[in-house]
């Protein structure tokens, strides 16, 4: 049988698989109240085989509880009292980021024993199934956490059609701050800071130098120019038609993608490009995106049925 460990302390933080996880203290005291289990936990998440880190509980909408289950790679899925994924973070080390959104809950020793037995007992599933055959992950929000955008909250597109060239900084900015795979000087922008004007005039001078209106190839053709000529040896690429099977596929490898939304298909924007990095499927069927949309909103939810055309990066 599973073995349970000890809890020493009236009140838990923190369920930890590893005795080395201490990242997260108590919020607002002096102690770190854990306690520590020695055998691994590994979990199906998306076809991929991850180790469990840790255990925190959530305070959830309507004084229900929550969990938040973290991931070797720093991923992170946020499970509803009824144990059912409402959250999945695929990007690795984003759940520090995410738990921002979130209150932590102390547990007692039998709230430690409810969901240590749970994770015990149904660790051989899969807890987030891979997305094969049009099979849809139902009723929970896939992808970023917003706190990830709150830098580029400001980042407004100023004036005319250029929300193109916006929405591709706000692209450009997140892989540099995030993904550790483009580099460029620092007199463009310093990593990490609220800093744009310099980035998003060069994307603009690559993508809109005459400041038209711009279809997905114009955007991606534009971006792949600026990042060759940055010394980038990487491809943008887009897609002309819909947008639902690319954007998803991206946001579920943990990255952002620039979306077209269009008046005809009912964006109450008109015809404008946002940054996506979040998606959401009800079980009735509706479709969604969380998006920053350059006009001073980085948590904005639209339908899906708005958007058609995509910009990504690999």
């Amino acid at each position: 049988m599973w073995g349970l460990a000890v809890v020493t302390a009236e009140l838990v933080y923190l369920i930890c698989f590893s005795p080395y996880f201490t990242y997260n203290k108590k919020d607002g005291g002096d102690s770190f109240l854990k306690t520590v289990f020695e055998q691994s936990i590994e979990w199906n998440l998306d076809g991929i085989k991850k180790r469990l880190s840790a255990v925190e509980q959530l305070a959830m909408k309507d004084e229900e509880k929550g969990y938040a289950l973290i991931f070797e790679d720093g991923s992170y899925v946020i499970l509803d009292q009824n144990k059912q994924p409402i959250e999945y973070g695929p990007a690795s080390h984003s759940y520090p980021d995410a738990r921002k959104a979130y209150q932590l809950v102390p547990m007692t020793e039998a709230e430690v024993t409810n969901i240590s037995r749970w994770l015990a007992d149904d660790r051989e599933k899969a807890l987030i199934a891979p997305k094969e055959n049009g099979q849809e992950l139902l009723d929970c929000w896939v992808g970023l956490p917003e706190q990830r955008f709150l830098n580029y909250k400001n980042w407004r597109t100023p004036s005319g059609y250029l929300c193109g060239t916006y929405a591709a900084t706000v692209l450009i900015a997140y892989y540099q701050d995030f993904q550790n795979e483009l580099f460029f000087s620092p007199t463009l922008r310093e990593k990490g800071t609220k800093d744009h004007v310099q980035l998003s005039e060069a994307l603009r001078q690559a993508i809109q130098p005459l400041g038209l209106p711009t279809v997905p190839g114009q955007v991606s053709h534009g971006i792949t120019k600026f990042l060759k000529h940055t010394g980038n040896r990487v491809s943008a690429r887009s897609t002309m038609l819909g947008s639902w099977q690319r954007a998803t596929k991206r946001i579920r490898q943990g990255k952002p993608v620039i979306l077209g939304v269009l008046k005809v298909l009912g964006s109450t924007y008109g015809n404008h490009w946002v940054t996506a990095y979040a998606y959401y499927q009800s079980s009735s069927g509706e479709r969604f995106y969380k998006v920053h949309d350059n006009w001073g909103n980085t948590d904005q939810l639209i339908p899906a049925s708005w958007c058609n055309g995509t910009v990504s990066l690999p």
